[in-house]
Order: C-alpha cells, then structure tokens, then sequence
C-alpha cells in the first residue's frame, strides 16, 4: 500500500478552509475534496485510510473522478507503443508523473498527469522531433518567446491525444551543471502494464524531483512533495550518494531546499537520513539563510505562484548555487527570448497557424 502521511490531509486541510483539523461538522468538507483535486491528490484522497468520518462519508460524491482518473491513465498509457514505435523504445528514459506512476504508487491512476515527459540525448532532440513530425505529429506551440527558440530545452507534440513533453533538459542548462550523459549511462529498464521502458537510476530520479521543486520555486502541486517523499524513503540510504552528485552537478540548494521544504511540510518524512543529508549541504550559515529568507512554508502557503512575479525571480535566483550560474542563466534566458521571439515573429509571418499572443499553456 502507497504509504502517504496522514499530516498531508491536515495541510490540505487548513490550506482549503482556514480551520483547524480535524473537521468538526460537515463545513468545508466540498473546499477539502476540490482543494484535493487541485493538488492532484484526489485519488490518493479516495484510497486513504485513518480518515475522519466527515471525510470519508463525503467520498461518494466523488467517486466518478475515479473513473475520470483512470481514463486518463489509459489515454496516456496506450500512447505509449506509438511514441515507442516512432522514435524507439531505447532513445528515451520516462521522467516524472510517467515514471512515478509506476515506481511509487501501487495503481498507476493514483498518481494523475497532465502530459507525458520523456528525456531524449541532446545529440538526438532535434532528429527525435523530425521523426515525430514525419510520423504526423508536428510540434506544438504552447507559449511564446522563448519556446520558439531552437536551442530550448524541451517541446511539445501532441501524440494520440496526449500531450508530450521532448526534453534534453529539465531547464536551462546554464542553471546547473547536471551531467545528462551520466544520468542516461544509469538509466535503468523496467516493466510495468504490459510496457517495457526506461527511467533515471533512484538516486538520478530524487535528484531531478528535488530540482523540479527548486525549479518551479517550491511551488509546485503538493502532488510533487508526495512524490519527492516517496522517492527519498524508499531508498534513504542513497542520501549520501544524492548529496554527492548534488556537489558536482551544483544544485545542493535545490536539494536542501527540497529536503527541507518537504520535511516542514510533512513532518514524517523528517528521518534520520534526511537530517543528516541537509546537515551535509551547503554552509551552516547559507542553510539558515535559505530557511529564512528564500523557501517558502508549504503548508501555509498556496502553489502556483501567489507572492507574485517580483518574489518569484528572487527566490529563482537565490536557488541557484553560485553567482556565475545566476549570471549565465540571465543571459542565456535574455538570448533565449529574443531568439524566441525571432522566430515566433518569422512563423507568424509564414503564415502558421499559432496560439494568439496573450494565450499561454496552464503549467502541467
């Protein structure tokens, strides 16, 4: 049984009603399951155990977003021997949601996605999405700007339905040092559902979490701290090897920083390892400044950016591990936009059919 701490629904919780937990009457028990939703978490609210009465009595008016969730599954899932007959079951690992769905949880609906990530070699990103585009599956401008650019790290296709996300990179590349050829000589096999695929090593994987938290500035669907902590207690003994490569790839803030964040929010997940593993990063002196001044309390504070443009690009730069990234990653984003928009401007004028200027994809 996926194991979720039961603080995760206190926090929801008081995140949706402003009360104290638990539930004293059926008052705000339908801003609970909505704010569940939202978070991606409605179907491991559906499984879980030790509820509440007024909680778990309310479950079966939600019981259709079971069947919505599952469908969903297999719309994604069943694009997967498409993908795997276009490009080559061997040219990409699964990342996130498509590898977590079956690494953490035990029914693969539990764990809901919006698209499917895959991470291809840079040698072969752009011979990756020619083939798709030859197979009819052009790519698809969701954004603007940047995103046109054809040095960006990642683009969309829309495969059987289903929205795919071609990354050679997580981000920026000027962000991190993250040695993509290593992480692609560990990628590990599996089989699961009748598909047989590839995923990061486990270490590689809760690497690539934590710097999916810090990337987003930690405030990422609470679905995304459940996933770090199932990852890290799985194999807590791996800690040490993490906060070496975090060293080396230079991206021990966004390790400690989601060590952190993910043990304040969910107080369970705060073991013996993970203490030990935050103690081994940074300086005593830089940990307690990025507790202070730079992560946020997840458990007070809402996802998708609510202290606005200004705070975001502070606490983007302050996870960044040194002054030179921060500078590089400034001037590659400065590049990448008006290359972008170059672009965009050029398709535009081609006579492509494109998003309108002020449209812009809602994040996964």
């Amino acid at each position: 049984m996926t194991q979720v701490p039961v603080e995760l629904w206190k926090v929801i919780w008081q995140l949706a009603t402003g009360k104290a937990w638990p539930p004293a009457g059926p008052e705000g028990v339908t801003n609970f399951y909505e704010y569940a939703n939202r978070e991606m978490l409605l179907p491991l609210l559906m499984v879980a155990e030790g509820l509440p009465a007024e909680i778990a009595e309310a479950r079966g008016r939600y019981r259709a977003f079971e069947a919505i969730y599952r469908k969903r599954y297999e719309l994604t899932h069943a694009a997967i021997p498409t993908i795997q007959r276009v490009i080559g079951a061997d040219t990409f690992v699964f990342l996130k949601g498509g590898d977590y769905c079956h690494r953490l949880y035990d029914r693969p609906d539990l764990r809901p996605m919006t698209d499917l990530d895959l991470l291809v070699p840079t040698a072969v990103f752009t011979q990756t999405l020619a083939a798709f585009a030859a197979a009819g599956y052009p790519q698809k401008r969701g954004n603007h700007g940047s995103p046109f650019s054809p040095d960006h790290h990642e683009a969309s296709v829309l495969v059987c339905n289903v929205h795919v996300e071609v990354h050679r990179s997580l981000a920026q590349p000027a962000r991190a040092a993250i040695s993509y050829g290593e992480l692609w000589d560990r990628r590990e096999t599996f089989t699961a559902d009748g598909i047989k695929a590839q995923r990061p090593s486990h270490p590689d994987a809760i690497l690539l979490q934590a710097y999916e938290l810090a990337k987003d500035e930690f405030s990422s669907p609470l679905i995304r701290y459940v996933d770090f902590l199932l990852l890290v207690l799985r194999e807590p003994c791996v800690l040490p090897l993490c906060v070496e490569r975090a060293r080396s790839w230079q991206i021990e803030r966004p390790l400690f920083g989601a060590l952190f964040v993910t043990s304040q929010l969910l107080p369970s997940f705060a073991v013996p390892q993970v203490t030990e593993a935050m103690e081994a990063l940074l300086t005593p002196r830089l940990r307690s400044f990025l507790r202070r001044h730079v992560l946020p309390d997840r458990s007070r504070e809402h996802s998708a950016y609510p202290f606005g443009r200004i705070e975001q690009l502070r606490r983007k730069f302050m996870l960044m591990d040194n002054a030179w990234r921060r500078l590089r990653f400034l001037g590659f984003a400065t590049q990448q936009e008006v290359k972008g928009s170059w672009y965009e401007w050029r398709a535009r004028r081609a006579g492509e059919q494109l998003p309108p200027r002020w449209s812009r994809r809602p994040r996964s």
